[in-house]
Parts: structure tokens; sequence; C-alpha cells
């Protein structure tokens, strides 16, 4: 029989492991910290715990956010009407901006320079293709709401895996 400690402290760590998935809104691979710290749960419990298809079902979901991250602000972008070059500017801008953003600020600077190097990326890239700025603006809106969409898509994969754990550890 699970003890009142035992269901407190496993309280306690899917809060902490909630939390720290919130790190994807600050730039870092808050999911991927958070499999760790399950990972390190399953390991005290002899991998007893989650089991190991479960393992390969949440490395499967965390690789899929990853995906989705990474082209969800540039389907987005396209969907809305953007050329090619636009979109293309979008993933660029955001992958610079995120890049930069690090050194300039690091932790939260990766994601508001990643949205801002999305946003400027589209701007540019549609100015110069087709020098109309009220365009140009619109795709670049569309680029900081695709990548924004993404974070929370990520943040939401995140949480399946989290909800994952508690199914399987709640016992």
């Amino acid at each position: 029989m699970v003890s009142v400690l035992q269901h407190t402290g496993l309280v306690l760590l899917y809060l902490f492991v909630f939390l720290v998935n919130l790190l994807i809104f600050a730039g870092l691979p808050g999911g991927w910290i958070g499999l760790g710290v399950i990972f390190i749960y399953d390991l005290a419990n002899k991998f007893a715990v989650i089991g190991w298809p479960w393992w390969i079902v949440m490395g499967i979901l965390l690789v899929v956010g990853e995906i989705v991250e990474a082209f969800l602000g540039t389907a987005v972008v396209l969907r809305k009407g953007a050329s090619k070059w636009g979109a293309l500017g979008a993933f660029a801008g955001g992958i610079i901006g995120a890049i930069l953003g690090t050194s300039v600020l690091p932790v939260i600077g990766s994601v508001i320079f990643g949205l801002l190097g999305a946003f400027g990326g589209a701007v540019l890239a549609e100015y110069i293709l087709y020098e109309r700025m009220d365009d140009a603006l619109k795709t670049g809106f569309w680029a900081f709401v695709g990548k924004l969409w993404a974070y929370f898509v990520k943040y939401a994969i995140a949480l399946a895996v989290l909800v994952i754990f508690i199914v399987r550890s709640w016992r």
C-alpha cells in the first residue's frame, strides 16, 4: 500500500515537472529536462514504473514537439498568404533571432528575439519581393503568431508526457 507521504512526494514531483516544462517559454528544452527528471524517478524504481513502450512514446512525442516548433510558424505564414520567400524569411529570422537573443539576454532572449526575428525576417523578405509594406507587415504578424503557437503546441506536448507519467506512476 502506498502511503500518504509517497503520494505527497509524487504530487510534488508532478508539480516540479510541470514547472520545468514552463522552461519551454524561456527557449530551453523544458520537455526534455522533464523527461530527464522522470527518467531519474524511474531509474530509482528500477524501471518498474513507466515501462519501455511508454518511454518510446514519450520520446517520440517530444521529437514531434521539436519538429512542430521548427515548422509551425512557417506553415501558418504560408497558410495566411505569404510567399515562399516570406516563409523562408520567417523561418531563418526566427532561428537567427533565437541565436542572437541568447547572447543578448540569456534564457528569455532566445524566445523574445526568436519571435521578433520571425516577424522581421518575414517582413524583410516580403518587402524585398513585393515592395509593399502593408503586406509585409501582415506576413510578419502571422510569422510572429505562428512562432508563438509553436511554443504553445510544444508545451502541450510536454504536458502530454507529464500526463503519461502521472497515469503510469499513480498507484
